[in-house]
This record gives C-alpha cells, structure tokens and sequence, in this order.
C-alpha cells in the first residue's frame, strides 16, 4: 500500500520551477495515480498566479488529460485566507474551473482592508508579542478558520499552524464536520506530536501532500510518512493511503444525486 495521490504542487505559473507537465510526468514516473496542480493564490503578493493565466493553464490541462489518459489530473489553486472573516481569495465564478479548493495562511497576502492588515496580517506577521496577545490571536485565527470552512467548499487545509497559531484540534472538528482533509505538508509539517495526535480524536481525515515546487519533488512524501509511522497514525486515516480520496465537493455532489 502507498501514496497514491499528490494534491498540493506548484509550476512557473506561481512560485513552481516546472510546467503543468512536467508535474503530471513526474507523478507518472512516481506511479501515482493521481496528481493536482495547486498553484498560489491570486491575492499572493509575491508568487500568486496571474487571472490572465487561467485559461492557458485550462487548456493545457485538457490536453494533458488526452495525452496521458491513465493519470487523473486535477486543475486547482492554494488559495489565501486573507482576513478574520475567513475570506478567501477566489470568486464564485472561480468553482466553474476549479477540480479541487487548497487553501491555507500565507503571510505575505494581500487583506480586504486597511484594519484587516492590523489584525490579521501584521499580527500574525509579529506573532502576537505578549502571551495575552497571543492567546487572543489564537482565538481570532482559529475563527478565521472555521469561518473559512463554512463560506467556502475548501477540500483540503494545506499546511496547517504553518506561519499562523491556531487551535488545531477546533479547526479539524470543524473540517470533519464539513468533510475537509487537513494536512501534513511534504516540505514541513508545522503542528506539534501532541496536535497530530489530538486531531485523531475529531474524526477529521488527514491527506499526505508534497507541497512541491519542483517536478523532482512531486509524490515526495518522506516527511509527512515519517510522523504517520512514528505516531502511529492509522492508515485509515490518510485519505490518500491505497485509495484516491474523495473530496468534499465531489462527496456533496454524490450526496445531491443520491
């Protein structure tokens, strides 16, 4: 049994030194059976994709789909949380191309506000300062979260607590209550054993991704494995471990047919 999915990995068209394809023959190489392409945000101040960009990226996407059949391709974004309200930086429309909704902190975003850069980005970028302070943004970022959660059908929380404090085991009742993957990051994992552990026990599902930024890290999964062999995480409990996971839209869409 195996990873069998990768779905958090960039290209050129954000903070990625590879193409689309690139990534997709990498995957293939790596004999997953599965791969996303998520490039940054576009509320990203240094790295986001470009809207101008969209429709190259969708049309080579469907060429790829054709010229490599036995690999199922997923065209999505790593989008921003970028305030309290748990705003994200995608539209309505965006669902229409979108296969599959990553999203996490980032810290150099844009806010849809003036106060918004004070609450939530300058502070996180100074990391609260007093404990008091810090306990207070524990709570405000944990809400921005959750709040996230209920405006957006998001699939999977992409490096959680990384450059942010947040209340983990809150946020994954939250995503198990919405059927939202958290989680552990093929560059760094940023919660604590304690956080991992205490996640077990909301019945969230976990998802091992690469979070690569280059083909030669596509399907790199040391890392993340590495805390699921040590904590003894059941494999049940990964949803990409000897499966394809569903993910949150599709199961609303199955649950809508059904």
């Amino acid at each position: 049994m195996s990873i069998l999915g990768d779905y958090h990995t960039h290209t050129v068209f954000s903070h990625g030194h590879g193409s689309i394809e690139d990534n997709v023959k990498a995957a293939i190489k790596r004999g997953l059976k599965e791969i996303a392409i998520t490039d940054h945000g576009f509320w990203h101040g240094s790295y986001g994709v470009r809207r101008m960009d969209l429709p190259t990226m969708i049309d080579e996407v469907k060429v790829l789909r054709q010229r490599y059949p036995h690999i199922n391709i997923y065209l999505g974004i790593e989008a921003n949380l970028v305030d309290t309200c748990g705003r994200v930086d995608i539209e309505e429309s965006d669902y229409e191309w979108l296969d599959i909704l990553v999203c996490g902190y980032h810290k150099n975003v844009q806010t849809t506000s003036v106060k918004e850069f004070f609450d939530f980005r300058l502070a996180n970028l100074l990391g609260g300062g007093t404990t008091k302070n810090t306990a207070k943004q524990i709570v405000r970022n944990t809400d921005a979260y959750i709040k996230m959660l209920e405006r957006y059908k998001i699939d999977i929380i992409s490096h959680p607590n990384y450059g942010i404090v947040t209340d983990v085991k809150a946020i994954a009742k939250a995503a198990a209550h919405y059927g939202t993957f958290m989680e552990l990051n093929g560059k760094k994992v940023s919660m604590t054993d304690d956080e991992i552990i205490s996640l077990l026990d909301t019945g969230v599902t976990l998802i091992v991704d690469s979070d690569a930024h280059s083909a030669d890290r596509v399907g790199e999964f040391s890392v993340p494995l590495s805390f699921v062999d040590r904590l003894g995480i059941p494999h049940d409990r990964i949803a990409n471990y000897g499966k394809v996971p569903i993910f949150r839209r599709q199961r609303e869409r199955n649950n809508r047919r059904g």
